[in-house]
């Protein structure tokens, strides 16, 4: 739990990726051969994952694959398929190793079936969640792998959605917000972490772009809009970094609509610039002082806040070093 929280003024929002088949890899498949059939009939799978027969009613069966007998379609580079189903041998494996389509044929003394296996190339990468978590004006995405091929990097991708009613995710155009690198080549478990700050107010949608080392890339996106509410109270941050040279962002939170004046004043209280001086939105909103044109020492500045519901000033002191 981060410092500070306080339950009434942080709100956390959890959205959980919805895996499909397309995200997630599949191990085994298992086709049942019987005297009245095969089921399932045709199977998609992708290239290392395994096909096991199994035997279910009496009989001996012969399952061929070659591209030579009739019917049968064999990949270039695929290993032949010549399997005798019994009573003595009930089920058998066999692992797929390359893409394309296995047309294949079941053999029985008074039966012949027809059977269809489609083989995909692996995924570059095996997600197996995606999950956001906002507190404040933050995001923060956390998302795992369960396999990794070639995998170069994850770039992170925003777009804000707070002005549109109907739209289809994949036709937007995305902003990339971060670069996360990737394990390479990998069988293990991994974890990756990203946080998004300083957002303003409003709805947005991420997505990760996966990229392997030959700019192949696949996009996974999270299922739900992340919507950044209105501040409960009015709030201005200590400036960031502090001390500075010769730049620093300043924070402010104002949860109704006013007027907003930041001003800054040097160490003996003389007004040196307004950094601030509108009408602005209720929300999150930042500002960058620039001090280039002025001296080290230090200094304060003061944010007034005036609303229908508000009015209130709060000054704080900063360092800038040269």
């Amino acid at each position: 739990m981060k410092s500070g929280f306080k339950i009434l003024f942080v709100f956390i929002f959890i959205s959980v990726f919805n895996l499909t088949n397309d995200n997630v890899r599949c191990s085994e498949v298992t086709v049942t051969i019987e005297n009245n059939g095969i089921s399932p009939g045709s199977v998609n799978l992708i290239a290392g994952d395994i096909v096991n027969w199994v035997l279910k009613d009496p009989g001996e069966f012969h399952i061929v694959c070659d591209g030579v007998n009739y019917g049968t379609v064999l990949p270039s580079g695929a290993e032949n398929i010549d399997v005798f189903l019994n009573q003595y041998k009930q089920s058998s494996s066999y692992a797929i190793n390359q893409k394309g389509v296995y047309g294949y044929k079941v053999f029985s003394q008074d039966h012949e079936f027809t059977g269809k296996i489609t083989a995909g190339s692996p995924l570059p990468v095996e997600l197996t969640d995606f999950v956001a978590t906002t507190i404040k004006n933050e995001v923060i995405l956390d998302w795992s792998t369960g396999g990794e091929i070639n995998n170069d990097r994850f770039e992170v991708q925003r777009i804000d959605v707070s002005n549109l009613t109907d739209y289809n995710p994949e036709k937007l155009t995305f902003n990339t917000v971060g670069i996360i690198n990737g394990n390479g080549t990998s069988n293990e478990h991994h974890h990756y972490s990203f946080t998004d700050r300083n957002l303003k107010s409003g709805k947005y949608l991420y997505r990760l772009k996966q990229i392997d080392y030959n700019s192949n890339f696949i996009y996974h996106f999270l299922s739900d809009e992340i919507v950044i509410g209105i501040p409960a109270k009015f709030y201005i941050s200590q400036n960031y970094p502090n001390p500075f040279n010769p730049t620093t962002s300043i924070g402010y939170e104002i949860p109704e609509d006013g007027n907003v004046v930041i001003a800054l004043f040097n160490s003996i209280g003389t007004e040196v610039k307004v950094l601030e001086n509108s009408s602005m939105k209720a929300g999150y909103h930042y500002i960058t002082l620039n001090g280039t044109d002025l001296p080290s020492g230090a200094y304060f500045y003061r944010i007034n806040y005036i609303s229908s519901g508000f009015n209130k000033s709060i000054t704080r002191k900063m360092l800038l070093i040269k």
